[in-house]
């Protein structure tokens, strides 16, 4: 079935994501590398190891933490919230007050402190949160401009395609450019969504509407007004290249 939207909200001064209608697929097709190990926050009981001094469950490995990502793409539901980390023997030189900062962080969803651990030497904080979101944290937010280029890339294919014969070769389209992604850094900061559902298809393009959304998570797919519509994200099939239209700026809205 095709991703009918992509919600996305960035704080760049955390470097936290809030989105929806990324899967598990695309999250670790964007990674140049598998976390080398991972501490599970709140796993069930067969999910890894228990880890004695945390109390938590850990997965050791890359491809131990690979085979767990692939299980949760295909069973959605086995994914836990989890923090990567290093070494072993420094985290468990983690102290009392710092895995209450991570129990914290399972609860509220949020950090207390730095979100990124001298001792863990973490690159993301992953976290489930209801109604299918999730909220991930990052050292380097350049990985999340990889993440949406290969979302929005790869949900547009499926629409394209859904339509196909049996008979018919699946069409195949170029990539959005990371440099382009980032140009929507000011749409992202107020809370963005792509909505495939009201994708336009003009002769050879394809339009994707961004539209507002800030915080009204509950109207996420829903077709959103024409004046809430900041820009068009258009793929022409003809030439393969990307384009950005903006229809009203942020600073004039304000």
């Amino acid at each position: 079935m095709a991703t009918e939207y992509i919600y996305v909200y960035l704080d760049s001064v955390t470097n936290h994501v809030l989105s929806k209608g990324m899967d598990m697929d695309n999250f670790q097709y964007s990674l140049k590398q598998t976390p080398k190990n991972i501490l599970l926050l709140d796993a069930k009981k067969g999910v890894g190891e228990f880890e004695s001094h945390t109390g938590f469950r850990i997965i050791r490995g890359r491809e131990n933490v690979h085979r767990h990502f692939d299980e949760c793409s295909k069973s959605p539901e086995k994914m836990s919230k989890w923090i990567d980390f290093e070494s072993l023997e420094l985290l468990r030189q983690l102290t009392p007050v710092e895995i209450s900062e991570l129990l914290y962080i399972a609860h509220a969803h949020t950090h207390l402190h730095s979100p990124f651990y001298y001792k863990l030497q973490n690159n993301f904080i992953y976290l489930t949160l209801p109604d299918a979101m999730t909220k991930v944290y990052y050292r380097y937010l350049d990985q999340y401009f990889t993440l949406l280029s290969l979302s929005l890339t790869n949900a547009l294919t499926v629409k394209i395609n859904e339509k196909r014969s049996f008979f018919q070769k699946p069409q195949e389209i170029k990539t959005i450019p990371i440099e382009m992604v980032k140009q929507l850094i000011p749409y992202l900061k107020e809370g963005a969504l792509f909505s495939l559902k009201q994708l336009e298809v003009h002769g050879d393009s394809y339009d994707i509407p961004i539209f507002l959304a800030e915080d009204r998570l509950r109207e996420v797919g829903n077709p959103f007004p024409e004046q809430d519509r900041l820009a068009t994200i258009c793929y022409n099939r003809g030439s393969g290249v990307w384009s950005i239209h903006e229809t009203e700026t942020l600073l004039a809205r304000i």
